[in-house]
């Protein structure tokens, strides 16, 4: 099954480890051994490049292969040392966004520069803050936040608000963007031609091989394209409907259970005989 795989690509959150908790010794033996052996080993995430690459510097790792950020809208290729950015949401886009979600109690958060914008700091930004020491900004008001063209804005609601948040969002679909559910309690909109797949697909490119050589892990919304682009796709046992139903395979234990890093011992490294 696994005998063309070049690389292996995972989410983090809900994936690779418990939201905002570090990998464990486990998984990171499991990374160097696949790195020892050739095979290629990055990471996909809403977050952008810079809390990335400072999420995995505490893991060990300052030298990933690739970094997928911003759901897609940002490419780390360290092969070559590159970074590149695709699609952007328009001010005009995010400002719609906020009359999508103006029914719910909600904090807004956009990357703004090296820092977090929000609407309120409240503990969960803090928390976020606190977690890659990232700086942040309180908007001054609403219009802060569509001043100019950013890679995605994101709501955070309360979790009984969630179904009618993807209710409403569904029902002003837009052309020009998309709405994820990437937690409980977060929604984000995004230019609707990002993805966590375009961005992989580059880096495809960029480095000789083809998505038909790419083993893809997730576990919600936001990495469905990535799984069903990848030559295999794997979905946590923890992760959400949608995302198990575009899914070629299914790990038997959750994130909490480290998950991945079973399926990679008793699975990948089975069949490589490693």
């Amino acid at each position: 099954m696994f005998e063309n795989t070049k690389l292996i690509i995972c989410d983090i959150d809900g994936t690779l480890v418990v939201t905002h908790q570090t990998m464990s010794e486990r998984a990171r033996a499991a990374v160097r051994k696949l790195r020892e052996h050739g095979i290629l080993f990055g990471v996909a995430s809403g977050r952008n490049i810079g809390d990335l690459k400072y999420i995995v510097g505490t893991w060990g790792f300052t030298d990933l292969d690739v970094i997928v950020g911003l759901n897609g809208s940002e490419l780390y290729d360290g092969i070559h040392d590159e970074v590149y950015k695709y699609f952007q949401m328009e001010p005009e886009w995010i400002k719609e966004t906020f009359d999508i979600m103006r029914p719910f109690k909600h904090n807004p958060v956009m990357y703004h520069g090296k820092a977090y914008m929000c609407g309120v700091y409240d503990e969960k930004v803090h928390f976020s803050v606190q977690f890659t020491k990232s700086d942040f900004v309180v908007a001054k008001s609403e219009a802060d936040f569509y001043q100019e063209p950013n890679a995605k804005i994101m709501f955070r609601v309360n979790e009984k608000d969630m179904p009618a948040v993807e209710a409403r969002a569904k029902e002003f679909e837009s052309p020009y963007y998309k709405a994820n559910k990437t937690q409980t309690t977060l929604m984000e909109f995004q230019n609707r031609e990002a993805s966590k797949a375009y961005a992989l697909e580059q880096f495809c490119k960029l480095n000789g091989f083809g998505l038909e050589n790419v083993v893809a892990f997730g576990d919600t919304t936001n990495d469905n394209e990535m799984l069903k682009a990848a030559g295999i796709g794997v979905c946590m046992i923890n992760g959400s409907d949608d995302t198990k139903a575009m899914a070629d395979i299914i790990t038997t234990k959750p994130v909490e259970e480290d998950g991945w890093v079973d399926f990679i011992e008793n699975v990948f490294f089975k069949e490589k005989g490693w």
